[in-house]
């Protein structure tokens, strides 16, 4: 009894170092695994670099507000008008306070300049002694390089007229930053880990089971005296492994992606703002991303398993997970920087809420904006592992039906 209870053990882990093996043979399986993510990531280093030496050469559209009446707010005004080429802006636009406060609520705005209603008395009433200093508001979408490029530009331009007016005058700017709600190096992770871990186990999952009904080493499998369900939980650990493969060389992508970055001169020089830090991921969030790319991979593979059990070949199960899981990855795609998920309401929230990969974003932006609650984090992880279990739970039961149709 002793013996047949060390024996099953023994059993799992010869399936377990089988299955390893017989993956290690398909050299291509593996080369994905390790090539995906670190091209996912090194394209999108390279490809940021050529995009932000583009368009800090392109112009941009800017919004105005002249609240002030006097000649020196009016002139320096007048000499932006007149120089909008040199200062690479594509169009002006006069709008309100009010308008421009709305700009801001929505996300669209651009940058926008406001010369306040005092700007010229400070300089004509000013009596004190030293120089009398006057006030430009600035308001900026950091999240839009150009843009952020044009203001600067904007905000040498107007130090300098401002000192060629008079010797006495000093010009000082208010910057405010309009960010957008995440950093693009964040939105960057959860659209590139998510969509990659959604389609990243299905070449393994649909070689260990349909892969192996269509080459008949199937049913030699199903005559070894073990439960189906611990050949499917030994075939399980297996793809975990190997999935931690493709999580280690995530890991070592971004790493790639922050070095891209930071020896990458953006040329956006003398502004308030810490681009390095805004495009690239903060590594202290790399557990995070681990943990969240570990539960999108697990619920993969528990969909995969369904399917695989279901497809007659290796072709079909590959082809018809796929399509299963375009939507979601689609859905990902367009979300991905749209900002939060849970801004989304009525059938379409509903539609997002229920895919569960949509979860582990949720679990990425809650963590990075400071938003997330204990409760709502062990809610979402709560969801996806419980979609998870049950797609395994069914993926077993067919595997277990498998034994009584061979």
């Amino acid at each position: 009894m002793m013996q047949s209870k060390k024996s099953k053990p023994r059993k799992d882990t010869f399936l377990i170092k089988k299955e390893l093996k017989s993956l290690m043979r398909s050299r291509w399986l593996i080369l994905g695994f390790i090539i995906s993510p670190m091209f996912a990531w090194l394209f999108q280093g390279a490809f940021l670099s050529f995009i932000v030496g583009e368009t800090v050469q392109l112009k941009s559209k800017i919004y105005f507000t002249l609240e002030d009446d006097g000649e020196i707010g009016a002139s320096l005004f007048r000499n932006i008008t007149e120089n909008q080429d040199s200062l690479r802006i594509s169009k002006m636009i006069n709008i309100t306070t009010e308008e421009g406060q709305q700009l801001i609520e929505n996300r669209s705005l651009t940058a926008w300049i406001i010369i306040p209603s005092n700007f010229t008395s400070t300089y004509e009433n000013y009596t004190g002694s030293g120089h009398p200093v006057g006030w430009v508001d600035f308001y900026v979408n950091t999240g839009i390089v150009r843009a952020t490029s044009v203001a600067s530009t904007i905000r040498n331009y107007i130090n300098n007229q401002l000192d060629n007016y008079t010797w006495n005058t000093e010009v000082r700017i208010h910057w405010n930053t309009i960010s957008p709600e995440a950093t693009y190096g964040h939105q960057l992770a959860i659209f590139l880990v998510m969509l990659t871990s959604v389609l990243a186990p299905a070449p393994y999952i649909s070689q260990s089971f349909a892969g192996e009904r269509e080459k008949h080493t199937l049913e030699a499998l199903l005559v070894v005296p073990m439960s189906r369900i611990r050949i499917l939980v030994s075939k399980l650990i297996a793809g975990l492994i190997l999935t931690s493969i493709y999580i280690f060389f995530t890991v070592i992508g971004i790493i790639v992606y922050n070095a891209s970055i930071m020896v990458r001169d953006i040329g956006i020089p003398n502004v308030p703002i810490d681009y390095t830090a805004y495009y690239t991921v903060n590594l202290d969030t790399l557990p995070l991303i681990m943990f969240c790319q570990f539960l999108v991979l697990l619920c993969a593979i528990g969909i995969g398993i369904v399917i695989s059990c279901l497809a007659k070949d290796q072709a079909t199960a590959e082809s018809v997970n796929n399509l299963i899981l375009l939507v979601p990855t689609m859905v990902i795609g367009i979300l991905g920087f749209t900002g939060s998920i849970n801004q989304f309401g009525g059938l379409f929230g509903l539609f997002v809420q229920l895919i569960p990969f949509s979860h582990a974003i949720i679990i990425l932006e809650g963590v990075l904006s400071g938003s997330a609650t204990f409760f709502g984090l062990l809610g979402d992880i709560t969801y996806l592992l419980g979609f998870t279990l049950v797609f395994l739970i069914i993926g077993a039961r067919l595997f277990e039906r498998e034994a009584i149709i061979s």
